[in-house]
């Protein structure tokens, strides 16, 4: 248990510092950071780039990948807002997708083998008060949102709780995410 704790702690540091020098780096010369030909690109092909980034997102749940970087790489494609929205598209039909589909595709048996505390823990807490501990595991950053979906659908929490205890958090999260790294960033 120390040594997990140890790895976390150094991710959570490294994150940190990888974050710290892309910003100083972008301060210091953004000539670097010059993204205009992506821009370009989605301007002359909007579409199909909106069409294979929801995918991205609305698949994503499947795999316990934070969303995180796909927020980030959204504002590199589009405007805040249009990012925001696309985002909260996305993770609604992630939740979607996770909540009916884990028990078809087996994840089910996949999650409940390879996270079993994790699992079990989250069940006791979402036995006592759903919509909040949803709501807070959304907004949290560290853990997978799509865990606490999976619980909820096996606990039979209905649909419409768990999708809006997951639009609230993670809406909160991404407006963080999007609109103040837009504001830093202009």
């Amino acid at each position: 248990m120390a040594g997990k704790r140890k790895v976390r702690k150094k991710s959570f540091y490294t994150w940190i510092a990888a974050i710290a020098i892309l910003l100083i780096l972008y301060f210091i010369n953004k000539d670097w950071f010059d993204i205009s030909f992506l821009k370009e690109y989605v301007n002359d092909h909007k579409f199909l780039v909106v069409v294979i980034y929801f995918i991205i997102l609305t698949l994503i749940g499947l795999t316990f990948i934070p969303s995180t970087p796909f927020a980030m790489a959204g504002l590199l494609l589009f405007p805040p807002v249009e990012t925001y929205i696309i985002n909260m598209v996305g993770i609604i039909s992630s939740t979607a997708i996770v909540y009916y589909f884990t028990r078809y595709l087996g994840l089910d048996k996949w999650v409940e083998k390879r996270y079993p505390d994790k699992t079990e823990k989250t069940r006791r807490a979402l036995s006592k008060k759903e919509l909040p501990i949803i709501i807070g595991w959304s907004f949290f950053p560290v853990v997978p949102t799509d865990l606490i979906v999976y619980v909820g659908s096996s606990l039979k929490i209905p649909y419409l709780k768990c999708v809006l205890g997951v639009m609230i958090g993670e809406g909160a999260l991404n407006a963080l995410y999007i609109f103040s790294i837009d504001f830093f960033l202009i």
